[in-house]
């Protein structure tokens, strides 16, 4: 069937995602360029331009749909009620991004976002505005989580949803270099041990 331009450019527009997502993985931030991306999904640097003004917007768009998607839809299920794990199964969740083919690819790309951040105010931009989301989000959590049970959180509830954010980069930074000393099974037991009460 012929395809209608809007689907046309969607399909293009995925095509140089899933390159760029290559791309910066094998070559890093900094030796990854547009042609080099648009290459690999078998384009011009033309096609690139028709749906990115730069790499650091593609790259941007690739970070916001394919690693904090995951999260948020994970929070959003939380709070809507539609899924009510304990601790050590949400633990569970997160040990499984890791655990997943995709999910070390995509923590290699936010490691890529941090050691660009502290050169270029754009990408510093970009993580924080990943997870200003994040922490607004498990605000929303911790808020109802001591309401329900009438208590009022000890620290704000944005801190300890910092540190929630905190615990769960360090775990996955930790288990990606020295991955026999930090299994992917700390997740459920550390946050058991600190969550449980909640």
């Amino acid at each position: 069937m012929r395809l209608t331009r809007a689907e046309s450019q969607a399909r293009t527009r995925s095509a140089l995602l899933d390159a760029g997502a290559q791309v910066f993985v094998e070559r890093g931030f900094a030796g990854s360029s547009v042609e080099a991306i648009a290459a690999r999904a078998g384009f011009t640097r033309g096609a690139f331009y028709s749906n990115f003004a730069s790499k650091e917007e593609l790259f941007a768009e690739l970070l916001q749909e394919r690693v904090y998607a995951i999260y948020t839809r994970m929070a959003q299920r939380l709070l809507s009620g539609e899924a009510n794990w304990t601790p050590r199964e949400s633990g569970e969740r997160l040990a499984a991004v890791q655990s997943d083919p995709n999910g070390a690819w995509m923590f290699r790309l936010w490691l890529e976002l941090l050691a660009h951040a502290g050169r270029s105010e754009e990408m510093q931009a970009l993580a924080a505005r990943f997870w200003s989301g994040n922490r607004a989000l498990m605000t929303q959590l911790v808020e109802r989580a001591y309401a329900q049970r009438g208590e009022t959180p000890p620290v704000p509830a944005d801190r300890i949803a910092s540190a929630f954010i905190a615990m769960d980069i360090g775990l996955a930074l930790q288990h990606y270099v020295d991955p026999g000393a930090v299994p992917l099974d700390v997740y459920p037991d550390v946050w058991e041990a600190i969550f449980g009460r909640l």
